[in-house]
């Protein structure tokens, strides 16, 4: 129970002590170390530095975070001695949170630290002990009117929850158990959360709505057929540039591949227009491009500028058709297309880089499985890598392999910038929020069926505010990897573990968790008449099935278990059974109208008419405690491989957020198989 309240870190750049006296540090106990193990940072140092470990934040200054808070209005500045006592108590509290979660990265310890802060400065103003800061509901309201936005206090206030949380649970820890929260405390966050929610987290995993995804793909798709359309003219301007640089730099060109300098600049533009004014294919391309909607205007500059949003569409249709993070998508090389042959003919795959697979966050090199479409994405984004590889800087780059240059190379700083960890050059920055009203604009305007569509999606609850008729619907990539994975879930064409892998899911219970509601979702096949035929079809045929299956079930007098199974057993042996249960025709227009359902499991079957979100089409846990569960004889193999996975999971090393699940899991699967045991024994 000591490290449930955070999530497994992509990277630890902060590390555990071994052994620390948890509420009284020695003042020279080091706390940091230098790349040769000898000491960087003692428990007594106001700025400890983990610069040995962390190549982004370094360095923490507790007793600035704590000065840097303005003081509470009203009362006499903190004295000197009360600063100090927070100050030493906050890295008591820094060193105990490490060793709760276990590690963690320095962006998030960073926060973390910073959001306690606030309480710890109140406390110091007011006079009131440190240890008190879980047990003073004014100090949240004082964090509300510090934090500089109103998002940034959502965020902080989660931050301050999850620590708060570890308090209440670690009840053995000598330092958490001094700290635990008040119930007024408790209280206080839980109302000022919801004035302050985590907003970002709840727009970034929302589905898309079924008219905005289709609609935004479409474009997408038919926006890059258009740029390939025009290729040609595209590649003749990217030559004809570079000869121009080429004329420009020729006087003073270093002898090393580097940017080109002011000088250089203005001969370049020099040699631009004499081409503009001596060969009409320029003026020509520059036109057809500008009127294709390639570029922004008749200009050299209006197509550079437009480039971006070229990549940005490459980008969103790879991630719709293959679920990749960003982080993902800025490793695919340049070669990062391929093909693999399998027993129905040749399937398109994507390679890249994950961080996601290995637990110390290793890059692992992998591929995503995706379809034709993206095949666009790739020749467009290559065209632009490619020219910006040929007119950029002070010389064209050859002689390197592909697998050495990014997908998604920069535009600006490709060659001159911080190279990719995995390639040799500058990978492009994507920020939908910016760009995308006027790239989508019509297509993610939100629409009454919208906003019904999402409602009905989260149960109609919890509809973030941003979302409103009229406006521009708030796009993320990470929507795009949510709505895959939950259209391709209610397809009912793909299973969980083939989700798991395409995802990149350490956890099986993190893939039933993506794909949850999938059953309330809109079909996106379409409307087309044949597809209703084909629907109209499937209805008929799916009823007769089950129809079918339930009379062979009644019919057979086998023992039926779970909590389903006993009630359909009960009404049997009473003679209650449902009238639409007497023949086969009158039971399939039951389950054709929605008032019946009998499909099979894992575990033998389940009577729900409505779709299962609990993940019973990969465990058979889901259905221990459901209300619809029937258990068959074989049920009791299903539960023990199930367990098996579980105690498998665990013995590998389980992330923490999973850990939990598992082992409670384990249990309700111990009791069940305990009650089938009594069961059998009596029968």
């Amino acid at each position: 129970m000591s490290k449930l309240m955070s999530r497994n870190p992509v990277v630890k750049e902060v590390n555990p002590l071994n052994e620390f006296s948890d509420l009284k540090p020695a003042d020279d106990m080091v706390v940091t170390i230098n790349k040769d193990g000898s000491p960087r940072s003692i428990f007594r140092d106001d700025i400890w530095d983990y610069s040995a470990t962390s190549s982004t934040l370094r360095l923490l200054n507790f007793r600035a975070k704590i000065e840097s808070i303005s003081p509470v209005e009203g009362v006499t500045l903190a004295s000197k001695n009360s600063l100090n006592v927070a100050n030493e108590f906050l890295k008591t509290l820094t060193l105990n949170w490490i060793s709760a979660l276990g590690g963690c990265s320095m962006s998030k310890l960073n926060g973390d630290v910073t959001a306690i802060s606030f309480l710890v400065r109140y406390c110091a103003d007011r006079e009131i002990p440190p240890g008190n800061i879980f047990s003073t509901p004014d100090s949240i309201d004082f964090l509300a009117s510090r934090a500089s936005t109103t998002k940034q206090v959502g965020l902080f206030l989660g931050k301050i929850q999850r620590i708060s949380d570890t308090a209440t649970v670690l009840s053995n820890n000598r330092f958490w158990q001094g700290i635990r929260p008040s119930v007024e405390f408790l209280n206080r966050l839980k109302r000022t959360r919801k004035k302050f929610p985590e907003t970002t987290d709840s727009v970034q995993t929302l589905l898309i709505p079924s008219d905005i995804y289709q609609s935004v793909l479409k474009k997408t798709i038919d926006d890059l057929d258009c740029f390939l359309r025009h290729e040609k003219a595209i590649k003749l301007t990217f030559a004809l540039r570079s000869l121009a640089r080429d004329k420009g730099v020729a006087l003073d060109r270093s002898l090393v591949p580097t940017a080109t300098t002011r000088g250089q600049n203005g001969r370049i533009q020099y040699y631009w227009k004499k081409l503009l004014l001596e060969n009409v294919d320029v003026s020509t391309a520059l036109k057809e491009l500008y009127e294709a909607g390639i570029s922004k205007s008749e200009s050299w500059a209006g197509l550079v500028g437009n480039l971006k949003r070229w990549q940005l569409r490459c980008a969103i249709l790879i991630s719709a058709f293959t679920g990749m993070r960003k982080s993902e998508l800025l490793a695919i090389p340049l070669n990062g297309l391929k093909t693999i042959n399998t027993e129905n003919g040749p399937v398109p795959v994507v390679w890249s880089t994950t961080t996601k697979l290995e637990a110390n966050g290793a890059p692992r090199f992998t591929k995503w499985v995706t379809c034709s479409a993206v095949e666009a994405a790739f020749k467009v984004a290559k065209i632009i890598t490619e020219g910006v590889l040929e007119w950029s800087g002070d010389r064209r780059i050859i002689d390197i392999q592909e697998q050495e240059i990014p997908l998604f190379l920069s535009i600006e700083h490709g060659k001159s910038g911080i190279p990719h960890r995995q390639f040799k050059f500058t990978t492009a920055t994507f920020c939908l929020k910016r760009i995308n009203e006027d790239l989508y604009s019509k297509e993610l305007t939100v629409t009454d069926k919208d906003v019904a569509e999402i409602s009905w999606f989260l149960y109609g609850d919890g509809v973030p505010e941003t979302i409103k008729v009229g406006k521009v619907w708030p796009l993320t990539f990470h929507q795009f990897r949510r709505s895959m994975t939950v259209y391709a879930a209610a397809s009912g064409m793909v299973s969980y573990p083939v989700l798991k892998a395409q995802l990149k899911h350490i956890s099986m219970v993190m893939t039933v968790y993506y794909s949850d509601s999938n059953s309330r979702v809109i079909n996106i096949l379409g409307e087309e008449s044949e597809i209703k035929s084909l629907r109209a079809e499937w209805s008929d045929a799916k009823a007769r099935a089950e129809a079918d299956s339930i009379y062979t079930l009644l019919e057979s007098d086998q023992p039926l278990e779970g909590i389903g199974g006993r009630r359909l057993k009960a009404h049997k042996d009473r003679d209650e059974l449902p009238m639409f249960l007497e023949s086969r025709a009158s039971t399939k227009q039951a389950v054709k109208k929605g008032k019946f359902r009998y499909r099979p499991t894992l575990v033998g079957g389940c009577i729900s008419v409505a779709a299962c979100n609990k993940g019973a089409g990969v465990l058979a846990s889901a259905c221990v405690s459901c209300e619809n569960a029937v258990f068959l004889p074989g049920s009791r193999a299903a539960l023990e491989q199930t367990k098996e996975f579980y105690e498998a999971q665990l013995a590998e090393g389980a992330p923490k957020r999973a850990r939990q699940e598992y082992g409670t899991n384990i249990k309700h699967i111990d009791s069940f198989l305990q009650r089938l045991v009594e069961t059998e024994e009596v029968t």
